[in-house]
């Protein structure tokens, strides 16, 4: 009998990659339109009124509000366009995003220890991000981009700030589990295979996704750590041949941030978010990179015996 086969497996990497950015455009409208539906019989039907005080961080109905919106961009922006870009690339998309491959334990706990040891350098990477300046005649571009930053880290502030367990778990589902999900289906799942596919060569793929990956979150003074944190997933991605690998670390990196807030919001803890795991050590700075290092050639090695199908 004769099979279609699944519409983008023939196609030019430039057609996939303009059907994509379409896909991701129709799902973020229609998710966005369902969402304020969906939403009306829980904010009431002043919903409209909500997008006029988006800025009043102070307001528990605007972060509850704005924590649900985050829900239906994860889903509109990231999940369901990697799902049905997956679909159109092979009729089961399971397999094209390297979800059915089984996750290794060994590769696992490795993985985690990996991430975990990698935040004091993660966090030296920010402050050195933090403190570079642009030149003088680009002042204003600077100031703007301080100004958005500023911006952003008051939502984090005000998304983090919760003291109870509830709050906490929503947290942990919205920030660290949805964002680990949808960010690594698009960025891993999708874009860097297409990237190997376009590049003909996995390092530059695993680089420019990064920076794609980095750019979109529109934090430019965090610009560095989230790139080499989208470079560490991407090998353990490609290495691993598991997708289940980077939303496991991502969720593990997400949540370590969560977990701190809520501990240092209830005072069981002294550092704060923006201190956790900041060290003037050098030594340790040094050895978290070095860590890195010597624990993703472990993943490397046990990967060359199973290697990814990218």
């Amino acid at each position: 009998m004769f099979e279609f086969l699944p519409y983008l497996k023939e196609k030019p990497y430039v057609i996939k990659g303009l059907i994509l950015i379409l896909l991701i455009a129709v799902s973020l409208l229609l998710t966005m339109v369902l969402g304020i539906v969906i939403a009306l019989p829980f904010f009431g039907i002043g919903i409209l009124e909500h997008f006029k005080e988006l800025n009043d961080y102070s307001s528990e109905a605007t972060i509850h509000f704005l924590k649900y919106f985050q829900v239906v961009n994860q889903i509109g922006f990231f999940i369901l366009p990697a799902i049905f870009y997956a679909y159109l690339e092979n009729r089961k998309p399971v397999n094209y995003l390297k979800l059915n491959t089984k996750l290794s334990i060994t590769n696992l706990i490795t993985a985690s220890i990996l991430i975990i040891v990698a935040i004091p350098a993660i966090n030296w990477l920010v402050e050195i991000n933090e403190g570079m300046k642009l030149p003088e005649f680009l002042n204003g571009l600077e100031s703007w981009m301080r100004e958005s930053e500023n911006k952003t880290n008051q939502l984090t502030e005000a998304f983090l700030n919760v003291t109870t367990p509830t709050g906490l778990a929503v947290n942990l589902l919205i920030i660290a589990l949805l964002a680990a999900v949808g960010e690594e289906l698009l960025f891993r799942g999708v874009i860097l295979q297409l990237f190997v596919e376009w590049f003909k060569n996995k390092h530059l793929a695993i680089v420019m996704s990064a920076i794609l990956f980095s750019a979109l979150h529109l934090q430019f003074y965090g610009f560095i750590p989230r790139m080499v944190l989208g470079i560490l997933f991407g090998y353990i991605f490609i290495w691993s041949g598991s997708l289940w690998l980077p939303i496991v670390l991502h969720f593990i990196f997400n949540g370590i941030t969560v977990i701190a807030a809520y501990l240092y919001h209830k005072g069981s803890i002294q550092t704060d978010v923006e201190s956790f795991g900041v060290s003037d050590n050098v030594f340790l700075v040094i050895s978290s990179f070095l860590l890195m290092i010597l624990l993703l050639f472990l993943i490397y090695r046990k990967g060359r015996s199973k290697p990814a199908n990218l």
